[in-house]
């Protein structure tokens, strides 16, 4: 997350809420809150999007951005989003290395807009 804006946006996706489970060993490093006002049955709370996972000696990076329908059309937007493709590039070379040599590029999402990459 190192060089990461605080807050930025990501293109139209799916957030996970109530998500269960022995929360063991987690590290959240990323949350979205869902809009009441468009989503009435939303929980309304910060929902976990990035996480960092210890598993034995291993290391997990877990994120819930990025979903597909099948009626879904290219481009997917959830998939070609700046910030989807930067944070499971580095959670996989962090999980993979610990630790992260990927520099965050130009067109990562801010806090203002998306980035959206055509593919």
């Amino acid at each position: 997350m190192r060089g990461l804006p605080a807050a930025w946006l990501h293109a139209n996706d799916e957030i996970y809420s109530r998500l269960r489970g022995p929360a063991k060993n987690v590290t959240v490093l990323a949350t979205a809150l869902p809009d009441k006002v468009k989503f009435p049955t939303a929980t309304g709370e910060n929902e976990p999007m990035l996480m960092a996972i210890t598993y034995g000696q291993g290391r997990v990076f877990h994120t819930t951005l990025g979903h597909v329908n099948s009626n879904d059309l290219p481009p997917i937007l959830p998939l070609v989003c700046a910030g989807f493709a930067v944070t499971l590039q580095r959670g996989t070379e962090w999980a993979a290395a610990g630790k992260v040599t990927q520099k965050i590029p130009a067109d990562f999402p801010t806090a203002e807009k998306t980035s959206v990459r055509t593919p």
